[in-house]
């Protein structure tokens, strides 16, 4: 299933969807995940978790296409495709602290100093998802840019995230961790990958 969802459609602020109707129990610990490009993490997650609830956001209308299609095709009921803008979509979708997880996986780091607004770990996208987070909620972050990653892992910070390895650390590679398309690749060649375990406090 996809929701083509245009980015300048009237979405009123208390009309949020009905998560219970869509996921049943699921709904009430949702996860998310922002650009999901091939779908390797949200078809991996929906295979492994088929009792979570994952809404995977793309803005590449073939990759969300795609990745519905393979949704539909494997029957993974509790994983719903999204086509849009994550920074417009998300504050229309979900209530203050209804999510158990944020997964951002190799954005584009956007290297240009005056493009940098546009990173989706700015502060302001930083504090949006603090707020969407449920206490002891985690944002999964993963980049292939050190610098990325340090800049990212400055602002999450000073938000109020609390570091699962530590201030100022970059996070290990968890034994179950699912990887996305991207990812695959860079185990495959021992590309470095920077981590960031991200939890709200209680």
């Amino acid at each position: 299933m996809i929701f083509l969802a245009e980015d300048d459609a009237p979405i009123a602020q208390d009309l949020y969807p009905d998560w219970s109707a869509m996921f049943g129990p699921a709904a009430d610990r949702m996860e998310l995940e922002i650009g999901s490009g091939h779908g390797g993490f949200a078809l991996a997650f929906g295979a492994r978790h088929p009792d979570r609830a994952l809404v995977a956001i793309e803005q590449r209308r073939k990759f969300a296409t795609e990745l519905a299609a393979k949704v539909e095709s494997r029957s993974l009921g509790k994983v719903l495709a999204l086509l849009g803008d994550a920074r417009l979509l998300i504050p229309r979708l979900f209530r203050p602290r209804s999510l158990a997880a944020i997964h951002v996986h190799f954005p584009d780091p956007w290297w240009k100093r005056r493009h940098h607004r546009r990173r989706i770990l700015d502060d302001g996208v930083s504090r949006l998802f603090f707020n969407l987070l449920a206490p002891g909620g985690e944002l999964d972050f993963r980049t292939d840019v050190e610098r990325y990653g340090r800049d990212a892992l400055a602002v999450l910070e000073e938000v109020g995230f609390q570091n699962a390895a530590g201030p100022g650390r970059f996070a290990d590679r968890a034994p179950d961790e699912l990887p996305s398309t991207r990812e695959k690749r860079y185990l495959a060649t021992g590309q470095q990958v920077w981590r960031l375990r991200m939890v709200r406090p209680d």
